[in-house]
């Protein structure tokens, strides 16, 4: 009776090894494959670029991050993208893709350099461009939705993910630019805060919160001179807002149409 036992005992513990090891992805993904994988998930995520951030004749260049699982390399790690035909309305002359591609000896995480061109059609319409990681050696795609990057390219202004974004929880839900910087969306407020970043060549990915506050500041100490040299008639927006200030944020105000 204790030999029986103790062969279960075996047993079971086998089965939670191997179980385990699926869970960690140990079985499925073999140590002589590096999988490459996109950081955003293709059904919910676009990249979007608008050549509005960018000075007249200048090319957009962005980098799209990707990670690796599976085998981790002890050598640098080169790979290929190819656009996906299917998913893809941007002209080929409107873009470039590197050659290779590379991630670091023993890095988990990599960058591609994706480099769009203007032209005419843009202005009233965006395109998409989409990348995959090509299989070849010792590389595959990751997992499928990780498997492709979509890029919405246009010459149109709509509102950028970090001034819309959820930056709080579903109980209590606010945007830290809105909050604390820029206050509420607008389109000429952001054409103008563009317009402050164009003077310096800077363009902001909402990433670097320095660039953020130092851009935000230009943008009110502008407006407040012009209020200040205006009285009657401060400056306002699209939706016939007035830009007022506190010690934090842009704050805006309706106007009522009699």
């Amino acid at each position: 009776m204790k030999r029986i036992s103790f062969y279960i005992v075996i047993v079971l513990l086998g089965v939670s090894f191997f179980t385990s090891c699926e869970e960690q992805g140990l079985l499925t993904h073999t140590n002589d494959v590096s999988y490459i994988a996109f950081e955003k998930n293709m059904t919910t995520d676009t990249t979007g670029v608008s050549f509005k951030f960018y000075n007249e004749g200048e090319n957009a260049k962005i980098l799209l991050g990707v990670t690796i699982s599976g085998k981790v390399q002890d050598k640098d790690l080169e790979f290929t993208v190819s656009v996906d035909p299917e998913r893809t309305t941007l002209p080929a002359t409107q873009y470039e893709l590197p050659e290779k591609c590379v991630i670091k000896a023993g890095e988990l995480t990599g960058e591609i350099l994706v480099v769009l061109k203007y032209y005419e059609k843009l202005d009233t319409k965006a395109e998409l461009l989409t990348l995959q990681v090509n299989d070849g050696g010792e590389v595959r795609q990751g997992p499928s939705v990780y498997s492709r990057a979509i890029i919405s390219v246009s010459n149109l202004l709509f509102a950028p993910e970090w001034w819309t974004r959820n930056d709080g929880d579903v109980n209590n839900p606010y945007n830290i630019v809105e909050e604390w910087y820029l206050g509420r969306y607008s389109e000429k407020k952001y054409l103008m805060f563009l317009e402050e970043l164009k003077k310096d060549g800077v363009v902001f990915d909402g990433k670097d919160m320095f660039i953020l506050r130092k851009y935000a500041l230009r943008l009110k100490n502008r407006i407040k001179d012009y209020n200040t040299q205006h009285p009657d008639e401060p400056m306002s927006d699209e939706y016939c807002k007035f830009f007022f200030f506190n010690d934090t944020a842009t704050t805006e105000i309706y106007t009522l149409s009699l």
